[in-house]
């Protein structure tokens, strides 16, 4: 082959590597900010030991803010539910727990549900089997979680499978969500708006954030969100309930 054609092909073969490598990227990118539902359906089916959702005819979806207490934001949430009648899950950190336990209770006193979201900030990953239980034990005795449900949300949303599988010896049922508007990145509020109202529906988990470092957004949101709900007839509850709902239905199907 001529040196000039094998040039152009040369070219074209990198024109269309580079072609492929940013509509993989846009596509990437427009799942992540967007999140169709669809994508939902798979990542169910690949990940069968995680909830994502819950599979119900009731008119609710549950809420769930991850990352706390905090004593700035916590309450400001607080507030808002309550002036709602909604409940929520707070998947608390067990360090901050430990710091102020006087927001776990005003927690539970408020009538929320409070869960596992690990014993300290950053990645399980890098921690062993026996390290990552030692840390979901620190938050049980923390948070003074007992009973069922036990929930737990793996920080950052990922965990190994032998970790997940040490959890749900201990009782946990691993809870992500279908509605995330990503608010640790500090979206536009607008967005955080479109993004859950967009995916709410009966069985569906909304996550948001009371302990990040700035969760202004997140406030100011969230009556809208709450709203939004209330349009479509949906109450807000918590993740327990939501699965005690998902639960019956199942054994009312058998009957």
């Amino acid at each position: 082959m001529p040196p000039v054609l094998r040039q152009a092909r040369r070219w074209t073969v990198l024109r269309t590597t580079v072609v492929v490598f940013l509509v993989a990227s846009l596509s990437s990118c427009a799942l992540f900010w967007t999140e169709p539902l669809v994508a939902f359906t798979l990542l169910e089916r690949a990940t069968p030991q995680l909830v994502w959702r819950v599979d119900t005819d009731e008119r609710m979806a549950a809420l769930s803010f991850d990352d706390g207490p905090d004593p700035t934001y916590t309450p400001q949430i607080l507030d808002i539910l309550q002036e709602y009648s909604a409940r929520a899950t707070f998947f608390v950190i067990g360090e901050r727990a430990l710091r102020h336990p006087e927001l776990v209770t005003r927690i539970r006193a408020s009538g929320h549900e409070v869960a596992n979201h690990y014993f300290t900030r950053g990645s399980a990953l890098r921690h062993s089997d026996a390290e990552f239980e030692s840390h979901l034990e620190r938050t049980e005795l923390a948070a003074q979680i007992k009973g069922l449900p036990k929930l737990f949300r793996p920080p950052g949303g990922l965990a190994w499978p032998s970790q997940l599988r040490v959890a749900r010896d201990r009782g946990y049922t691993c809870v992500l969500g279908n509605a995330y508007p990503h608010d640790p990145a500090q979206p536009p509020v607008w967005y955080m708006k479109w993004l859950v109202a967009k995916n709410l529906a009966p069985g569906s988990i909304v996550i948001l954030h009371d302990g990040i470092a700035d969760p202004t957004g997140t406030v100011e949101a969230l009556p809208s969100i709450l709203e939004a709900a209330g349009d479509k007839e949906l109450r807000v509850v918590e993740v327990g309930e939501l699965l005690a709902a998902a639960h019956s239905r199942r054994t009312s199907g058998c009957s």
